[in-house]
Formats: structure tokens, C-alpha cells, sequence
């Protein structure tokens, strides 16, 4: 094989790698979780986790948008309500389990928090946060600024 021919095979092996990355790592942090956290007892209200705001439009996140967060300064300022909520809930169950190294912790919460936003509706998402106090922190931290 010609020189100019694997070197475009290592392009494209590259690029492939560099693609399947995000996918990968979701996948290894939700393989590091034990369990999946609970939904709420109770039917679903359909509003914010914290107001009476009816949630409509909500796009679930996934490893690759997460990812590109990362290249746009201001997206990680703007995360949504519903990814806040998603983050509390995921965050609080892994509370909950043995203690590990920090890498594994962020890894583990990232892919926790875009799984409850793939599998949950926004109402399940936002009663599972009250249920794990996210409401009295976050008026806290509302205070506090």
C-alpha cells in the first residue's frame, strides 16, 4: 500500500476515534454507576422543580452536545432549569454510593445527568429534584448572588 493511502486511513481512523469519543465515555461513565436513581413517588406535575413555570420544549441532551459546550464559552453559563434539576438528581445518587476518585465522580455525574434528560420527561426530572431538596438550595444559592 502506498504511503499517501495510509496516511488517509490514519485520517480517517483519527477522525473516527475523535467522533466515537463522546459516545465512548458516556458510555464507560454510566458503566461506572451502580444503579440508576429513583423516579418520585408521586405523579408527575408537569411544572419547574421550584415555581409553577409549566415546562414545553425541552431538548434532551446527549454526549455530543454536551461536548461542544465545551468550545462555546457562554453555553455552559446558559444551562437549562431542566439540565440544573437533572444534575441535582444524578448528583444526589451518586452521593449515595461508594466514594471514588474525582475523574471517575465528573464522568459518572456528566453521563448520569444526560441519561436522566434522555429517559425522564421534564415533570419526572423536576419531581425527583424536589423530592431530593434541590428547590430549598438553589433559593439559597438564588439568595446568595
Amino acid at each position: 500500500m502506498r504511503a499517501a493511502g495510509k496516511a488517509w486511513i490514519c485520517v480517517v481512523m483519527l477522525v473516527a476515534g475523535i467522533a466515537l469519543l463522546p459516545g465512548l465515555l458516556y458510555l464507560l461513565g454510566l458503566a461506572l454507576v451502580e444503579g440508576r436513581p429513583n423516579l418520585a413517588d408521586r405523579t408527575p406535575s408537569g411544572v419547574a422543580a421550584c415555581s409553577s413555570e409549566p415546562r414545553a420544549g425541552y431538548q434532551p441532551m446527549n454526549p455530543w452536545s454536551f461536548t461542544t459546550r465545551f468550545f462555546d464559552p457562554e453555553a455552559l453559563k446558559k444551562a437549562t432549569d431542566v439540565e440544573r434539576e437533572a444534575f441535582w438528581v444524578a448528583r444526589r445518587h451518586l452521593m449515595r454510593q461508594p466514594r471514588h476518585d474525582m475523574l471517575r465522580w465528573h464522568l459518572s455525574s456528566t453521563a448520569l445527568t444526560i441519561w436522566i434528560t434522555r429517559h425522564w420527561s421534564t415533570a419526572q426530572i423536576a419531581d425527583a429534584a424536589r423530592k431530593e431538596d434541590f428547590c430549598r438550595t438553589w433559593s439559597k444559592r438564588r439568595v446568595a448572588r
